[in-house]
């Protein structure tokens, strides 16, 4: 790999993962691909999360690091704006602290770019549970774009920001960021705004990212059976998106019925088990 390729920035918000973000880290900095800035951006953490960053990095010295800090804990919405405002390369791939990614995760996405001139590029991943259980979530094959904005506000995983190479185009041309304070499934607003101007997609069947279901301490994990916080989030990832797609009939009409089904059931999200 050389300069020539298009530069890629990583960026990975921290938030009181010091359990898992040495496995993170070390999946980063393996990857084949070289043109990688890397961006971490410490929301408050109240851990050693950083500490044990700082000292990958005195190993690491070769590596284009940022790390950003916040000066009061904003949440996973405002990490995720923030490293994409400091963010230099040509395409955005978001990592969160706890995941971690194959070492050739990124030199595939970017090969496929190259070949399709894609916008987004998306790949599989396998999710990890507690006492060794594993589920593959497999990328749906979309047939075109308004066929992925469609299922992408959908309320399941296929709407998830992380295991894709995202123009940064997308995000600035178009004055698209996650809506900070909305940060339980913040990917569900981000997405489908992104899909909707994005003028193709493509994805590769490898299966290059692992989701990992066994931080307690993540949203998500929080956020399982009825939660009043997950299910206000929710509703307001909705409605965001009925606002952005209030001219648009099909979207518009599909948006309110995911929202009357999601008040009548309590919140009750799709979820592949």
């Amino acid at each position: 790999m050389n300069s020539a390729l298009p530069k890629i920035s990583i960026c990975v918000p921290i938030y009181n993962v010091e359990e898992y973000i040495e496995r993170c880290v070390y999946s980063l900095f393996a990857q084949t691909y070289k043109n990688i800035e890397y961006i971490f951006v410490d929301d408050c953490t109240q851990d050693g999360s950083i500490e044990i960053l700082e000292s990958l990095l005195r190993k690491n010295s070769d590596k284009s690091v940022k790390i950003l800090s916040h000066t009061f804990n904003r949440g996973l919405a405002a990490a995720r704006n923030t490293a994409i405002e400091h963010a230099t390369g040509e395409f955005i791939v978001h990592v969160d602290s706890d995941d971690w990614i194959e070492p050739n995760a990124i030199e595939l996405l970017v090969k496929h770019q190259l070949e399709t001139n894609a916008d987004i590029v998306s790949c599989n991943a396998m999710a990890h549970y507690p006492e060794g259980r594993t589920e593959l979530l497999i990328e749906p094959k979309y047939k075109t774009i308004d066929d992925m904005v469609m299922q992408t506000i959908q309320l399941t995983l296929d709407h998830v920001i992380w295991r894709r190479l995202i123009r940064k185009s997308l995000y600035t041309n178009n004055d698209i960021r996650a809506v900070e304070g909305v940060n339980i499934g913040e990917d569900h607003h981000t997405l489908p705004r992104l899909v909707a101007c994005a003028s193709s997609f493509a994805c590769i069947d490898d299966f290059l990212w692992h989701y990992n279901c066994e931080n307690q301490n993540s949203y998500m994990q929080q956020s399982r059976g009825f939660n009043y916080k997950r299910y206000c989030s929710d509703m307001s990832s909705i409605d965001i998106l009925l606002s952005y797609f209030e001219n648009t009939q099909k979207y518009y009409e599909e948006l309110q019925k995911i929202k009357m089904c999601y008040t009548n059931n309590r919140g009750a999200r799709i979820w592949r088990k």
